[in-house]
């Protein structure tokens, strides 16, 4: 395995019972880079960190973390990997800042990084964490993950319950950590967020890779999402010769369409009719799944 290769994962698969969770999957994660699990909820992502970390015993499959072959119990490979559970749970009876205290005492860390990072995701540590919304629990959780700069971050969908500022302020955080040298192995359901955060992308879907491909990569294969109201209906033969409509639904003058690629040729068939009413989105993780995938 490469030097530059932070986390390899070959053949991994895990089984509960007759459930298979995960089904012989195999991506890299390169040193220094922001790598995103993209996937819908059950599809596999939590399972694949959880084994990562040896929280939950894969049935077959290799894993290495900084070159090394994870192995049991082993403690010391860990001191270098922080973890943000997607169920974030810590001491309730705790105030934050003991909270924070009590894990830095454990590995002998002086930092106090914490005092920056409560301030900047608006985080009074001084309350009890029992008392904390969900929302303000999750900063605690962001704060403990990132207050050792380790080298690994490890974080399963870091940013539910934060709010839209609060989510910009992390994405600026892993874009920081990235340039100060820390790998990061991210999960999350929404495409919009992978985009804006990940250099990589493994797309998992009921237990499986089903692709590995850069931002860019990922960027030209997910579809638009337009809804066009006609004056008239086009017609149907226009719709289904035009290389950029991947798929349409229609109900009857109003069309939505999902698009690939370049938009020219959607354009130049849309000039071609009168609109009343045009809306464009990107289409969901779910879509883009089923519509290209």
């Amino acid at each position: 395995m490469q030097l530059s290769t932070v986390v390899k994962v070959e053949k991994l698969s895990k089984k509960f019972g007759e459930f298979t969770a995960l089904s012989e999957i195999d991506f890299s994660v390169s040193k220094g880079e922001v790598h995103g699990l993209l996937g819908a909820n059950g599809a596999g992502k939590t399972t694949t960190m959880r084994c990562l970390l040896g929280l939950t015993n894969a049935t077959s499959g290799d894993m290495f973390l900084m070159g090394e072959k994870i192995k049991k119990n082993n403690h010391t490979q860990r001191r270098d990997i922080s973890y943000l559970s997607g169920d974030f749970r810590s001491y309730e009876n705790m105030r934050s800042i003991d909270y924070f205290k009590y894990l830095l005492r454990l590995e002998n860390n002086k930092s106090k990084r914490y005092e920056e990072l409560s301030s900047r995701f608006d985080l009074d540590f001084n309350r009890k964490i029992s008392d904390l919304s969900k929302g303000n629990k999750q900063k605690v959780g962001i704060v403990q993950a990132f207050m050792k700069s380790p080298k690994l971050l490890i974080l399963d969908e870091p940013t539910g319950g934060l709010d839209p500022n609060l989510q910009r302020e992390f994405r600026k955080l892993l874009e920081e950590e990235k340039h100060s040298g820390s790998t990061i192995l991210l999960s999350s359901h929404d495409l919009l967020e992978i985009q804006n955060t990940c250099d990589h992308i493994t797309i998992i879907k009921e237990g499986s890779v089903i692709a590995s491909l850069s931002k860019e990569e990922l960027n030209r294969k997910s579809l638009t999402k337009i809804t066009v109201t006609f004056v008239e209906s086009p017609k149907i033969q226009e719709i289904e010769k035009n290389k950029s409509i991947k798929n349409y639904i229609r109900n009857e003058n109003e069309f939505i369409f999902y698009i690939a690629g370049s938009m020219n040729e959607f354009v130049q068939f849309l000039s071609k009719y009168k609109i009343e009413h045009l809306y464009s989105d990107t289409s969901d993780l779910n879509e883009t799944l089923l519509e290209y995938f």
